[in-house]
């Protein structure tokens, strides 16, 4: 196994078939899953009758697949960064919608899921093993506290979220030194187009790169132009709150406003 690609293989078959319940998948039934490793969620999936594209950047874990899944038809392995790949490739096999099912790469799970936030229309649902952090920070709530930020307002504008179970690390093989989870999420719609969508998040970012600081203060280093002209109508409107005190509803509303008076406008990205 490299570390860089942030590994750690599931080797208990009892999460596997849990994963296979949470994702509600059938005989026939399209699956993309991301890092299949040693294969043992892959193996469960088959079992199932599950047509499976599995996607694998370790050429010694690729060689390992394809010897063990010789010949099935239903099998297809692709070698490389998922990262990189274009999902064209799933219309190749089948038009979809898919269901993604995956015990992600730690190092990968965010970056990976702003890319399937935009390509939701390919989805029927993401069932997804990520670490007990991640899962957190896509299911939290206002009340959360800081597992509450940019991670979780992206993912209740594009699915409906469920944290389903918490994975030991004696779960896996290395062993990881903290806990996963495996979440399972439903694409919805937002009413925005992908572009709003897009100029959405990257202004609450901006507004959440300082999240201690009260989001008027941010709002005037982010927008100094719009500041000055809603003037007090603005800061009676948001007062002393700080970003994470949002909900989703509140942050649409807000930029509804900033839009509504100012062109729009993108901000630089910033850490989720």
């Amino acid at each position: 196994m490299a570390r860089k690609w942030g590994q750690h293989f599931l080797k208990r078959p009892a999460v596997a078939e849990r994963i296979l319940e949470t994702a509600g998948v059938e005989v026939g039934t399209p699956v993309w899953e991301i890092g299949p490793g040693a294969g043992i969620l892959t193996a469960a999936l088959r079992k199932q009758g599950v047509r499976v594209l599995a996607v694998e950047i370790d050429p010694k874990l690729g060689a390992a697949l394809r010897e063990r899944f010789r010949g099935d038809v239903d099998f297809r392995l692709i070698e490389g960064d998922v990262l990189a790949l274009s999902l064209e490739v799933l219309d190749e096999w089948d038009s979809g919608p898919w269901k993604v099912v995956a015990n992600l790469p730690y190092n990968i799970s965010t970056p990976l899921f702003f890319r399937m936030l935009a390509e939701r229309h390919r989805w029927q649902s993401l069932t997804l093993m990520v670490q007990w952090e991640v899962a957190e920070r896509l299911c939290a709530g206002p009340d959360d506290g800081k597992a509450y930020g940019v991670l979780a307002l992206a993912a209740e504008l594009g699915f409906k979220r469920r944290l389903v179970f918490k994975v030991p690390p004696d779960a896996f093989q290395p062993p990881p030194k903290v806990d996963s989870a495996v979440v399972h999420l439903l694409p919805v719609e937002s009413g925005l187009s992908s572009e709003e969508e897009q100029r959405l998040l990257n202004w609450i970012r901006c507004l959440f790169q300082q999240r201690r600081k009260t989001l008027f203060r941010n709002l005037r280093r982010c927008c100094p132009e719009w500041v000055q002209q809603a003037g007090e109508a603005l800061r009676a409107q948001v007062q002393m709150r700080r970003p994470e005190d949002l909900t989703s509803a509140e942050w649409r509303a807000l930029f509804a406003w900033f839009c509504k008076d100012m062109e729009p406008t993108t901000f630089p990205e910033a850490e989720c």
